[in-house]
C-alpha cells in the first residue's frame, strides 16, 4: 500500500514538475531559441525571400511562377494560379505590415491591381470572385473559385477605401462565398460559369478553410452578422466532420480560420463550441508532431519522416503557430512550440542561399541527390510564398 502511495505521490510531483516547466517554457517561447537559431537569422530567410519576389514579379505585378535550380530559363510560362497569386499578395501584406518594408507597398499595389483587372469578375445577382483563365490552368472552361476570392478578400483588406476596388465588389466576393456554402456549413470549391453549375463539394472537403478566412477578414470592415455566421458554420462542419475520424488531413487553411475567428471580438462562440474546434485543432497537431524527424543527426531534421517538401512544412509551420495561439494547455504549447522552431530551422537550411535563385525554396529538400525526380529541382512561387510567410508569423512570436 506505502509503494502504491509513493508511486502516485511520485507521479503527481512529476506531473507539477512538468507543468511548472511548461508554464515558464510557454511564457517565454524565446527559451527555445538558441545562438544557432536566432531570429536574426531568420530575418535573413525573410530578406532572401522577398529578393526572390522582388525580382521574379513583372512590372505588371504577375509573378514568374516556375523557375528550375538546374536551368537558367523559366519554365511553364502559361501555367499560373489565381489562389497562389492571392496568397502572395497576402504574405507581401504580412511583409509591409510587419516589416515596414520601403517600396512593398507600390509593387503590392500593382500586383493587387493586375490581380483584379485581370481575374475578379461580376458572376450574376451581385456576387464577384476571382475566376481562373482556363489556359493558365489547364480548365476546360472559365471557373470562379472559392480559394482565390477568399484570399483575396483577405489580401485586399487593408486596400479598401484607397479607390482601388469598389466597396461593392468587396461585399460581392463574400457574397459569392455564401453562395458557395451549403445549408451544413459545408462549401463548394469552384462554380462553371459556362454550365452554372457548383463544383463536387468532396473534391476540397480537407481545404475550405480559406473561406471562412476570407469571411472574417470581411467581417473585420463591413461587420455584417451574416459573414461572421458563415464563417462559423464553416469551421464547425469541419471540425464536427472530422470528429470521429481516425486520421485527417493537416488543414492549416481552418486553423488560420480558427485562429482569426478567436480573435474576433464578440465572436458569439459558446463555450462548447470552442471546445469543439480546439479539439479539431488539437487532432490535427497530433497527427503531425510525432512524424517529425527531431534527431539533429538526420538529414532532413526538422521535416517528416515521410515528407521533406518545403511547401508543406512551411504550411504545416503556419497551422502549427495558428494553433499555438488557440490552445491553453501548456505543455501541448511547449510542444507545438519545438516542432515549430524545429521546422522553421528545417527551412532555412533548405532555402537557396546563392546563385541566380536566391531565397528561392526547391521542390523537395533532397533536390541535389541522385535519382530523384525532375520536378524536384523546381522552384515555385506558392512555396517561397508560404515559406515567407511561416517565417514572418514565426518572428512575430517574439515581438516585445
Amino acid at each position: 500500500m506505502e509503494s502504491f502511495i509513493f508511486q502516485i505521490v511520485y507521479i503527481a510531483a512529476v506531473a507539477v514538475i512538468a507543468s511548472i516547466f511548461a508554464y515558464f517554457v510557454t511564457k517565454d517561447a524565446k527559451k527555445f531559441i538558441g545562438s544557432e537559431r536566432s531570429l536574426s537569422k531568420i530575418h535573413n530567410s525573410i530578406i532572401y525571400a522577398l529578393s526572390y519576389i522582388n525580382e521574379n514579379m513583372m512590372d505588371n505585378g504577375r509573378f514568374v511562377y516556375i523557375r528550375n535550380l538546374k536551368s537558367k530559363y523559366t519554365t511553364n510560362k502559361k501555367s499560373y494560379n489565381t489562389t497562389n497569386h492571392a496568397r502572395m499578395l497576402y504574405s507581401l501584406y504580412l511583409c509591409e505590415r510587419e516589416l515596414n518594408i520601403q517600396g512593398l507597398a507600390e509593387r503590392r499595389r500593382t500586383s493587387a491591381q493586375y490581380f483584379v483587372d485581370k481575374y475578379v469578375k461580376p458572376i450574376g445577382f451581385g456576387r464577384y470572385a476571382a475566376v481562373s483563365d482556363p489556359v493558365e490552368e489547364n480548365l476546360k472552361c472559365e471557373k470562379a473559385k472559392l480559394s482565390s476570392t477568399a484570399m483575396a478578400l483577405v489580401a485586399f483588406s487593408d486596400l479598401r477605401g484607397q479607390g482601388f476596388i469598389a466597396d461593392e465588389i468587396f461585399e460581392g466576393m463574400g457574397q459569392f462565398l455564401l453562395f458557395m456554402q451549403k445549408k451544413n456549413g459545408q462549401f463548394y470549391n469552384y462554380y462553371d460559369i459556362e454550365n452554372g453549375g457548383v463544383g463536387d463539394e468532396s473534391i476540397n472537403l480537407n481545404y475550405t478553410g480559406d473561406a471562412p478566412l476570407g469571411l472574417l477578414y470581411l467581417y473585420e470592415f463591413n461587420p455584417k452578422k451574416k459573414w461572421l455566421e458563415g464563417a462559423i458554420k464553416g469551421l464547425m462542419f469541419l471540425a464536427n466532420h472530422r470528429k470521429n475520424k481516425k486520421e485527417v488531413n493537416f488543414d492549416y487553411n481552418s486553423m488560420l480560420a480558427t485562429e482569426k475567428l478567436f480573435n474576433t471580438p464578440d465572436n458569439g462562440l459558446t463555450d462548447e463550441q470552442k471546445d469543439i474546434l480546439r479539439n479539431h485543432l488539437i487532432k490535427m497537431v497530433e497527427q503531425v508532431i510525432p512524424k517529425q524527424i527531431v534527431n539533429k543527426d538526420e538529414h532532413y531534421y526538422g521535416a517528416l519522416i515521410d515528407d521533406i517538401k518545403p511547401l508543406n512544412i512551411a504550411c504545416i509551420i503556419e497551422g502549427l503557430i495558428a494553433v499555438y495561439q488557440c490552445v491553453e494547455d501548456d505543455v501541448l504549447k511547449m510542444r507545438i512550440m519545438k516542432s515549430i522552431d524545429t521546422g522553421i530551422k528545417f527551412l532555412r537550411l533548405v532555402q537557396i542561399q546563392k546563385g541566380p535563385l536566391k531565397g528561392g525554396f526547391p521542390s523537395s529538400a533532397d533536390w541535389k541527390e541522385l535519382g530523384v525526380p525532375k520536378s524536384a529541382s523546381i522552384v515555385k512561387m506558392d512555396t517561397v510564398q508560404h515559406a515567407l510567410a511561416a517565417c514572418i508569423k514565426f518572428q512575430n512570436m517574439f515581438k516585445e
